[in-house]
C-alpha cells in the first residue's frame, strides 16, 4: 500500500460495538472517496444497522454473502468476533485462502484485530500469517457502545512498528480517541485488554456487595449511588453503579453475561498461559456469581447482573422489587 488511497477496508463481525466501528468506517470511506467497505457477519440481520443508516453512502458499503469476498476486496481487515474458537475459526478460513491462493492473489495484508482474546492465541494468529507474509495486529478496545458511536473508545494496539504506523490514522480518531502503542509483542495489547476488564468486574463485584450491604441495612440504593456519583468521577466505573443501584440489566446495550465469563476465564488462565500463574480470588468469586446470574436471568443481561447473585447470598431477593427480573419491561 503506497497511498491510503491504496487501502481497500474489510470489517469482518457486527456486534454491539462492531456494527458502530463499521459505521464510522463507512463514513471516513465516503469522506475521502476510498473504495468501499466490505463487510461480513454470520448473521445477516447485522447487516440492517447499517443498510437503514439513512447518513451511510450505500454505495460505498459492500455486503458480503461469503466471508471471503473480504478478502478479495480488501488489504486491510477490522475483525471484532465473540471469543478465541470463533476467532481461530474465521481466521483458519482466511489463512487457507492466502495460503491456497498465494501465486494468484496479493500477499501483505494487514489484519486488525479488535477482540478480547487470550494472549497465547493473539501470538499464534501472529505467527500464523507471518507465515504467509501477512500482518497481525493486536489492537482491542475499551469502552461501551455510545462510546463506539461517536468514536471515543481506548485503543490498545501491538504489533510490529512500520505495520502500525500505516494502519494508525484508522485507529484514531476514526475508532477512538485515545491510542496506546504498547510495543510489537502482540501478547502485550491483549493481556492489558484482559487486565484492564479485571478492574471493571472486580469494581462490579465490589459494588455489588455493597449495595448488597447497603440494602441489608436499609440504605436507599440511589443516595449510595449519587455518593459514589461524586465520590468517584470515573465515567467508565460509575456507569455500573448506576445500573446496579436500579437493578436494571437489559440486554444489548453493553457486555454480556457469556461475553464477561469468557472474559473471566481469560484473565484467570493469563498468568498460567505465559508461565507465571497467579492467584485472582476477587475475579474467581465475580465468576461464580456471574453463572449464577446467568442461572437466574439467562446469559444475554449485562455483566453487572451478577448483582442478582450477591443479593442472593445475602438473603434477599435476587432482583430489586418492580424491575421485571432486571429487564425493566
Amino acid at each position: 500500500m503506497s497511498s491510503i488511497k491504496d487501502q481497500r477496508i474489510g470489517y469482518v463481525g457486527l456486534g454491539n460495538m462492531g456494527s458502530h466501528i463499521a459505521t464510522n468506517l463507512s463514513k471516513y470511506i465516503s469522506e475521502n472517496d476510498l473504495p468501499p467497505l466490505t463487510i461480513w457477519n454470520r448473521s445477516k440481520e447485522k447487516y440492517n444497522f447499517l443498510k437503514n443508516n439513512k447518513k451511510l453512502n450505500q454505495n460505498k458499503i459492500i455486503y458480503s454473502n461469503e466471508l471471503i469476498e473480504v478478502i478479495k476486496n480488501s488489504n486491510i481487515i477490522f475483525t471484532m468476533l465473540i471469543n478465541d474458537n470463533v476467532s481461530e475459526n474465521i481466521f483458519e478460513q482466511f489463512f487457507n485462502y492466502l495460503k491456497e491462493n498465494q501465486k494468484n492473489e496479493k500477499q501483505n495484508l494487514i489484519f486488525i484485530d479488535q477482540s478480547s482474546l487470550k494472549s497465547i492465541t493473539s501470538e499464534k494468529l501472529f505467527k500464523k500469517f507471518k507465515s504467509i507474509n501477512s500482518f497481525y495486529l493486536s489492537c482491542p478496545v475499551f469502552g461501551r457502545p455510545p462510546m463506539a458511536e461517536s468514536s471515543k473508545l481506548l485503543i490498545i494496539s501491538s504489533g510490529p512498528f512500520e505495520i502500525k504506523e500505516k494502519i494508525k490514522h484508522l485507529l484514531n480518531p476514526i475508532i477512538g480517541n485515545r491510542l496506546i502503542d504498547v510495543g510489537e509483542d502482540v501478547k502485550k495489547a491483549t493481556a492489558i485488554k484482559s487486565m484492564g476488564n479485571m478492574v471493571l468486574l472486580g469494581w462490579i463485584q465490589l459494588l455489588s456487595e455493597s449495595y448488597a450491604l447497603g440494602d441489608s441495612i436499609g440504605i436507599d440504593p440511589s443516595i449510595f449511588d449519587e455518593f459514589l456519583q461524586k465520590f468517584i468521577p470515573a465515567p467508565p466505573l460509575l456507569a455500573y453503579s448506576n445500573t446496579i443501584s436500579k437493578g436494571l440489566f437489559p440486554s444489548g446495550g453493553g457486555f454480556s453475561i457469556d461475553g464477561g465469563l469468557k472474559d473471566a476465564r481469560n484473565m484467570i488462565s493469563l498468568g498460567s498461559d505465559l508461565g507465571h500463574p497467579v492467584s485472582l480470588p476477587t475475579i474467581e468469586r465475580a465468576k461464580d456469581n456471574m453463572e449464577r446470574s446467568k442461572e437466574l436471568g439467562g446469559k444475554d443481561q449485562d455483566w453487572s447482573s451478577l448483582a442478582a447473585a450477591v443479593r442472593e447470598q445475602a438473603g434477599l431477593e435476587p432482583y430489586r422489587e418492580g424491575t421485571n427480573g432486571g429487564k425493566g419491561e
